[in-house]
């Protein structure tokens, strides 16, 4: 997902970059993960991913590795005898557990290729309208700027056209 964001970001700032060249304009930033992450339909998204019963299955034994190895620790600090087992037995739940948990970051990364492939055209437009109608000349990536006033992100703008293009 972070490559699909990063391609988008290129080219939402070469967009503002050729009106930039036009002339005299505004300076506004972007995060373009945040705009597309906060519309109504990756929120409907990661909502309908999360309640997939694959996934809630996935997250609730994760969550169960991760107590149980943080109870079989504390034994092992404590010592005693079975000290050397119970190790064993952290690694196998560790293993089991980070099994798990690339398991679920291949599902977020597909669900995020997928909600990238069906709003990536429309935010290219969103942008491009706010950009004109507000006469940006320069658009940057929030995440790039040492320091950005609020009044120059336009992050929520763009979520919101998104999510009225998202409508129609």
């Amino acid at each position: 997902m972070n490559k699909a964001i990063k391609t988008l970001v290129a080219t939402v700032v070469f967009m503002a970059s050729s009106v930039a060249m036009a002339g005299d304009g505004k300076v506004a930033v972007l995060d373009v993960q945040e705009a597309i992450l906060s519309t109504n339909a990756a929120k409907a998204e990661m909502k309908s991913f999360e309640s997939r019963s694959d996934v809630a299955k996935m997250i609730s034994d994760a969550e169960k590795l991760k107590k149980d190895i943080i109870a079989l620790r504390g034994d092992v600090e404590k010592g005693g005898s079975g000290a050397q087992e119970k190790q064993k037995t952290i690694e196998f739940k560790q293993a089991d557990f980070e099994l798990i948990v690339r398991k679920l970051n291949a599902e977020r990364q597909a669900a995020g290729k997928k909600l990238m492939d069906s709003i990536g055209p429309r935010l290219e437009g969103a942008v491009k309208s706010i950009v004109e109608a507000e006469g940006i000349g320069l658009l940057l990536d929030r995440k790039a700027a040492i320091h950005a006033d609020p009044a120059f992100d336009i992050t929520a703008r763009v979520t919101e056209k998104l999510n009225a293009s998202g409508k129609k």
